[in-house]
């Protein structure tokens, strides 16, 4: 089952542009010379991929998505641009399956890595570690969520299409060690009326950022200070 398929029609609409500018930023604080190749870990609807190669030489770039409605958007993404689709390959498996060797010197995963299950997660870092050339930067997000806990209601963005509106909003509560999410994507016509209304629902797997850096060093990365840029980001060097 897609968890992600009822976002992934609006995903762009409310998150692009957040999702983009944030990874330019990324790029430059991070200061990293990027001449062997992108992995994008979780790369949704490309639009992370899409500021990246915009900033970086003409590399391949490996993109990473288990989810079939994220990859819809990001194949007509790619079908819009002929030069990024010509250097990028997408992967339709999960983050524990895929397996890349020594190619890149930049791997990202932003906004993904607490869906990933505490027994796959070294198993996970290890294959980025492969996938980096000697010295490459793997980028990912500190993370904020330490505990299960209750998230109030909160609207995540709104967007007009037409005459249309799409209003995304998120809540969340503890269960068991993990987190539940409920996403909802509401589409109001220009009365207020509500037109539709789609819901996707999955867990992430808090953790401390202590848990994370002894975990990505033990898959032989060297973890530098976290940037912040947006909320604090890793830097774990092969």
């Amino acid at each position: 089952m897609d968890g992600y398929a009822a976002a992934a029609q609006y995903y762009d609409l409310l998150h692009a542009e957040r999702s983009a500018a944030r990874a330019s930023a990324l790029l430059a604080a991070a200061g990293s010379e990027v001449t062997h190749g992108v992995l994008d870990l979780g790369a949704g609807t490309g639009s992370v991929l899409a500021a990246l190669a915009a900033e970086v030489p003409e590399v391949p770039i490996v993109a990473v998505e288990p989810s079939v409605g994220m990859r819809t958007a990001l194949y007509a993404r790619l079908a819009a641009d002929p030069a990024l689709r010509a250097r990028t390959t997408v992967l339709p498996e999960n983050a524990e399956r895929f397996a890349v060797a020594e190619f890149a010197d930049l791997a990202v995963c932003l906004d993904t890595s607490p869906a990933f299950p505490p027994p796959y997660r070294p198993d996970i870092w290890e294959r980025v570690h492969n996938a980096l050339v000697p010295g490459g930067l793997f980028l990912l997000d500190e993370p904020r969520l330490t505990e299960p806990v209750v998230q109030q209601p909160r609207e995540l963005g709104r967007a007009t299409v037409g005459t249309h509106t799409v209003v995304g909003s998120v809540r969340g509560e503890p269960a068991g060690q993990r987190q539940w999410w409920e996403y909802r994507y509401t589409v109001l016509d220009a009365e207020g009326e509500v037109v539709s209304e789609a819901e996707t629902e999955f867990y992430t797997w808090p953790v401390t950022p202590e848990e994370l850096r002894e975990e990505l060093t033990d898959a032989g990365f060297v973890v530098k200070d976290a940037l912040d840029v947006g909320g604090p980001v890793l830097q774990a060097r092969r």
